[in-house]
C-alpha cells in the first residue's frame, strides 16, 4: 500500500480523527463568545462527539471502498471494528448530550444530521462528485454544525451568518489543500481565488473574528508553501492552524 509504514506519534490525532472535534468546539465557543450568545456546554459536547462519529464513519467507509492512500484510511481498514465501535459510542454520547438541550437545539441538530446523512450517502454510494464537491460539502456541514447556538439564538442573521459562511470557506480551503497534497498536485486557480476571497472577507468581518479567520487562511498557505512535499506533516498541521481563535479569545 502507498506510504504504508509506522505512524509517527504526531500524526495519531489526525489518524484517529481527534483534531476535527477540537477545531469544531473551539470555533463554536469562539463565535458565540464574539456574538455574546450564551451556549450550554452540552451543545459543544454534542457537536464534538457528533463530528468525531461522522469523521470515523467517513474514514471507515472510504477504507471499505478501497481508498488506502492515506494513513487514516489504512488504519481504518486495519481496525474496522474499533472505528465502528468508537463511532457508535461517539454518536450515542452526542445523542445523550443533545437530550439535555432545549427543543430548538434538537430540531436544528436533527436537520444538520439529515444533511450529513445525505452527504455520506452521496459521497459513498452516489455518482462521483465534481472536483472539489466533497470538500465543499464538508465545509458546509462543518460550519452548519458549529453555527447551532447562533442559529437558534436571538442574534440577527446578519450579525453571525457572514462569519459562519467565511468559516465554512476556510474549512473548504482546508479540505481542498489536503486533497491536493495527498494527490501530489499543486492547488489550481479555484483554490487561489478561494483563498483570496477569504482573506478579503476577513477584512470586513468584526474585530476578533476577522483576524482569527485571516490568520487561519495564512496558516494554511504557509503549511502549503513549507510542507506541501511532506503530505503527512501538512495533513497534521492543516487542522492545527485552524485553532487561531485561541489567539483572539478575549471578549
Amino acid at each position: 500500500m502507498p506510504g504504508a509504514g509506522p505512524i509517527p506519534w504526531w500524526l495519531v490525532p489526525n489518524v484517529l480523527a481527534l483534531d476535527a472535534p477540537v477545531v469544531a468546539a473551539v470555533w463554536q465557543r469562539f463565535l458565540v463568545a464574539k456574538a455574546g450568545v450564551p451556549v450550554p456546554w452540552a451543545a459543544t459536547a454534542a457537536l464534538a462527539a457528533a463530528v468525531w462519529a461522522i469523521y470515523l464513519a467517513d474514514r471507515l467507509l472510504d477504507a471499505r471502498r478501497g481508498r488506502l492512500d492515506a494513513a487514516r484510511h489504512r488504519t481504518a481498514a486495519r481496525w474496522p471494528g474499533t472505528f465502528a465501535g468508537a463511532a457508535l459510542v461517539a454518536a450515542l454520547f452526542a445523542a445523550g448530550a443533545a437530550a439535555q438541550l432545549p427543543a430548538d437545539y434538537v430540531e436544528y441538530g436533527f436537520a444538520v444530521a439529515l444533511g450529513v446523512t445525505a452527504y455520506l450517502a452521496l459521497v459513498h454510494a452516489g455518482p462521483r462528485l465534481t472536483p472539489g464537491g466533497k470538500e465543499f460539502l464538508v465545509g458546509v456541514g462543518f460550519a452548519a454544525g458549529v453555527a447551532a447556538p447562533l442559529a437558534v439564538g436571538s442574534v440577527a442573521l446578519a450579525g453571525w451568518l457572514p462569519g459562519v459562511v467565511a468559516f465554512g470557506g476556510v474549512c473548504w480551503l482546508n479540505c481542498r489543500l489536503i486533497d491536493r497534497w495527498e494527490a501530489g498536485v499543486n492547488p489550481g486557480r479555484p483554490d487561489v481565488l478561494l483563498g483570496a476571497a477569504l482573506l478579503t472577507a476577513a477584512v470586513a468581518l468584526p474585530p476578533g473574528v476577522g483576524p482569527a479567520l485571516g490568520a487561519a487562511v495564512v496558516g494554511l498557505l504557509l503549511v502549503h508553501l513549507i510542507f506541501r512535499r511532506h503530505p503527512q506533516a501538512a495533513r497534521a498541521l492543516a487542522d492545527a492552524v485552524l485553532l487561531t481563535p485561541l489567539l483572539w479569545w478575549c471578549p
